[in-house]
């Protein structure tokens, strides 16, 4: 993955997660930088990810991993996850 490829990444990620905002920390006033090391980490997966359901199981690991994982389990991510994934594959930002 190229830089650009990872600055892209980061970005269609990002719009992602703050479009869920599974905790609403951002809804109630939390600076908008607040889930940029989970998104990161969701980044790193980016060129494992074939489908819907793998995108939503990324996403579901590495929050329930950093925060309850009743709130960001695999029922929930994917809301988001299949948006992110057929966005971020259309876009070349996979693989």
């Amino acid at each position: 993955m190229t830089r650009g490829d990872y600055e892209r990444a980061i970005w269609v990620v990002r719009e992602v997660v703050h479009r869920w905002d599974p905790y609403g920390l951002l809804a109630s006033g939390c600076p908008a930088d607040e889930f940029d090391t989970e998104i990161a980490a969701v980044v790193t997966q980016v060129p494992r990810i074939r489908s819907r359901t793998d995108g939503a199981h990324a996403l579901s690991r590495v929050f329930s991993s950093a925060f309850d994982s009743s709130v960001s389990g695999p029922r929930t991510a994917p809301v988001q996850g299949p948006s992110c994934t057929r966005r971020s594959w259309r876009r070349g930002y996979c693989g």
